[in-house]
């Protein structure tokens, strides 16, 4: 097959197929203009297979009796900068995974990574400190993870590149492979006893998060899969880093960081500032659903807005059957998600509220989400600012937007936390019960958000940070504070689910210190409705969302 492209490609009879996504079909990028671009990096692909000896070939019939050979499949990505120029053409082999079976070639799957919270945390700690910041990304990681020798995977040769003479022999792998479903357990397990032998040591708490004191400094380290963010106390330290690294595998040395998981990063050495954007992305989104012209907001959603489901057991009139069908809500969604988690908490509301009619979605939800694109036209260059000369310690807001919910009358609960300055965390969710009070809403959000100021204090200990003091957490029900230092009220609190009142027992042991504020200034607040324009950039300044400095 591969030949025969090649040909036409230098006699001029293939017939061009433009394509503009990022994730082409192999068929697809075969006849695209950079064809030429995606079979070298099929090559590179395959050579790196071959160099790193993922597999040895047997002729099929030495095959175990009734296993059969995965199938994979050539998958292509245009990978690309902070400024969403092309990179490069990266081509993978990847198995076909969902046709293994469990206990024959595979067991367990479980794979850690990185909590984005550790990875804002760690940026944050730098920049307060100073300290040098780095990016590594490992090459083809996953064909370095050793598979055990219970674990025995067969597997087709890639179509169109099989070896000479050898057309009908199969794979039989001895490292893992993209796809497969243990591939990222493989991986992981290689790179941790790796590392521990380097003299680092994972967090407790964060067992992607690793750190290693020695007389010449420290260096601490995130890894997402294959990318490593590390911060070090002296540049020396780093390099010495990656120096190692480069004994054990082959890696791209990307120097400062600048561009990680889909997050663009500016180090302000000079003012301890790390900014967080994603300018590229939603560029790509205001293009992709079709807003360029249009008319930018000021915030992404109408105050008191309600998010309604429809009653599914209504037949859908064909003609918005139709509509639904052709509409990209979920697409649309989903992508505004990973904004929300990643750099944008001031949509973490209004996309919360939006899938929550993922599988019942209207007009009226569409032009909701479509606000919030348009919203993101207006703060395409906002970012998340951390760091600063505050001292490193948590401090959180919580809230509750009581019986919220028009389907349920559930509560909307939420929270976010810095470590000084600008958010490292923030979530929000439907409380699992129906509060009959807002003092009931509002504890329960305490008790959540405890849990995740724990996180950060084991975070900050395992890192050699300890607090020498109570951690405050903010709340605007007084009623709800008093409750976690004295049992009052006991006849109209007797049924709180005893599970909330283990918030009391931080307050007792000195960890948490519950703390009234004003609602008005109750960061939290815009994690749990929608509010007028003035309180919400009001709340986004505290959050840490900003423009960018000079503007």
């Amino acid at each position: 097959m591969i030949s025969k492209v090649l040909t036409a490609i230098s006699s001029g009879d293939t017939e061009t197929v433009l394509n503009t996504g990022d994730d082409p079909s192999w068929a697809t990028a075969l006849t695209s203009p950079e064809r030429e671009y995606w079979v070298a990096g099929a090559r590179a692909e395959l050579k790196s297979l071959e160099d790193l000896q993922v597999f040895v070939l047997i002729p099929h019939s030495e095959l175990p009796h009734g296993q059969k050979p995965l199938k994979g499949k050539l998958v292509c990505k245009r990978k690309r900068d902070d400024a969403g120029n092309i990179a490069c053409y990266k081509v993978r082999y990847i198995a076909k995974g969902f046709a293994q079976h469990y206990l024959v070639d595979y067991e367990k799957t479980t794979a850690p990574t990185a909590r984005l919270e550790s990875f804002r945390s760690l940026l944050h700690i730098a920049a307060v400190l100073d300290w040098d910041i780095q990016h590594v990304n490992i090459k083809t990681a996953f064909l370095h993870g050793i598979l055990p020798d219970f674990e025995t995977v067969f597997m087709e040769q890639p179509p169109g590149f099989e070896a000479p003479g050898k057309e009908d022999w199969v794979m039989c792998l001895m490292k893992s492979l993209y796809g497969m479903k243990q591939a990222s357990r493989i991986w992981n397990q290689t790179f941790h006893k790796t590392i521990t032998q380097m003299g680092f040591q994972c967090l407790v708490c964060e067992w992607c998060v690793y750190q290693r004191c020695t007389h010449t400094g420290t260096t601490i380290f995130a890894v997402h899969v294959d990318d490593i963010i590390s911060i070090s106390s002296s540049a020396d330290e780093n390099a010495q880093f990656k120096t190692e690294l480069c004994q054990h595998w082959e890696i791209s040395d990307l120097g400062v960081v600048k561009y990680a998981l889909g997050i663009s990063i500016i180090h302000n050495r000079p003012n301890r500032i790390i900014s967080l954007s994603q300018t590229a992305l939603i560029d790509h989104i205001v293009e992709q659903f079709g807003q360029l012209d249009a008319h930018p907001v000021d915030t992404p959603m109408v105050p008191g807005l309600q998010i309604t489901q429809l009653d599914k057991s209504l037949p859908i009139p064909a003609n918005i059957a139709s509509w639904i069908h052709r509409t990209p809500y979920r697409s649309l969604v989903g992508t505004l998600n990973y904004l929300a988690v990643a750099t944008r908490p001031d949509i973490a509301f209004a996309v919360r509220r939006l899938a929550t009619v993922l599988d019942c979605y209207q007009p009226e939800h569409w032009d909701a989400a479509i606000r919030v694109v348009r919203y993101f036209k207006n703060t395409r260059l906002f970012s998340l600012d951390l760091g600063g000369y505050n001292a490193i310690r948590p401090i959180g807001f919580s809230d509750s937007n009581y019986a919220n919910c028009p389907t349920t009358s559930r509560s909307i609960g939420g929270y976010c936390f810095s470590l000084g300055s600008g958010m490292i965390s923030w979530a929000l969710h439907k409380q699992p019960h129906t509060a009959d009070s807002s003092c009931y809403a509002e504890y329960i959000s305490l008790h959540d958000a405890s849990h995740e100021l724990i996180f950060l204090h084991q975070l900050l200990e395992g890192l050699d940070m300890p607090l020498s003091d109570a951690m405050p957490l903010y709340c605007d029900n007084d009623t709800a504070r008093q409750l976690t230092e004295d049992q009052r009220w006991h006849s109209k609190v007797q049924h709180f689910h005893i599970k909330y009142h283990s918030t009391r027992d931080l307050v007792d042991s000195g960890k948490l210190h519950i703390l009234r504020v004003r609602s008005s200034d109750n960061t939290a607040d815009i994690m749990t409705k929608s509010l007028t324009r003035t309180q919400f950039e009001r709340l986004c300044n505290y959050l840490g969302i900003r423009p960018p400095r000079g503007t």
